[in-house]
């Protein structure tokens, strides 16, 4: 198998200005979006320039696209690009509106989950939009992890906790633990790819290796005692296959140094 390399992007939130409010104190209270059209779609312009320049041909969106109204300009801006697209849905997606857009080449039902794989590694893609991973998509799930090959699992929530504030604060995936616990039991490679929390992080657990990437949009402090937002860094993320070996590293971008 020839190498091949992928741009994994995630956390667009398209037309979604991020609104930190406080309590009397200054403890964070309360993370909301005000819709502004224009919000972000700098950011992922700039991110796809430079993946072009790259001569990347292939990505991997890791879910929230963001306004329903801006998902026609999502596929629209990705696909004047005539990238390879591939995806899954995060929280501020949903299966209706990204389907009436998404050139998915395969046909699903109500929910955005598929395996792909190539000679080494088995790609596993999950819907997490309903911040939950369905009863009928696990047993899916537990099926699609029945092979010998390397796995490499596409989802929006991290499945291995993350010690930061926002975990605390409602945004974990329900029921990652029973996920955790069925890699665990597998004698595979696991790699996990994920984005939601906004940050850079890598985590290993036995079998499993979980990269989360920055946002293409603002970034959430990791090591904070309350939550707090970066609006000056945004970034992607790089994944170099090779046969059997995988290789990731992060671009980074600063806005104060593109004015």
């Amino acid at each position: 198998m020839a190498g091949k390399t992928i741009a994994y992007i995630t956390d667009a939130h398209l037309g979604q200005k991020i609104i930190l409010e406080e309590e009397v104190g200054g403890r964070s209270k309360n993370m909301r979006y005000n819709n502004d059209a224009e919000e972000n779609k700098n950011n992922l312009k700039l991110i796809l320039d430079d993946i072009t320049s790259k001569g990347i041909t292939e990505i991997i969106f890791g879910g929230d696209i963001g306004t329903k109204e801006a998902n026609k300009w999502f596929f629209d801006t990705i696909y004047k690009f005539d990238f390879k697209l591939s995806m899954v849905l995060g929280n501020h997606d949903t299966y209706s509106e990204v389907i009436k857009y998404y050139r998915a080449g395969h046909s699903y039902h109500k929910e955005l989950n598929y395996t792909r794989e190539d000679d080494y590694f088995r790609y596993i893609y999950l819907d997490s939009s309903s911040n939950s991973v369905s009863p009928v998509q696990f047993d899916w799930l537990k099926q699609e992890l029945n092979s010998t090959k390397k796995i490499i699992l596409f989802i929006h929530h991290p499945v291995l906790e993350i010690r930061t504030p926002i975990d605390k604060v409602g945004a974990a995936l329900k029921g990652r633990e029973e996920i955790r616990d069925i890699l665990l039991a597998l004698e595979n490679e696991i790699i996990i790819f994920c984005g939601h929390y906004h940050m850079t992080d890598e985590l290993t657990d036995r079998n499993i290796r979980q990269y989360s990437s920055p946002a293409c949009s603002y970034q959430i402090q990791k090591s904070s005692e309350m939550i707090e937002i970066d609006s000056s860094t945004f970034g992607y993320r790089i994944i170099q296959i090779d046969d059997n070996q995988m290789n990731t590293n992060v671009k980074l971008f600063q806005k104060s140094n593109l004015l």
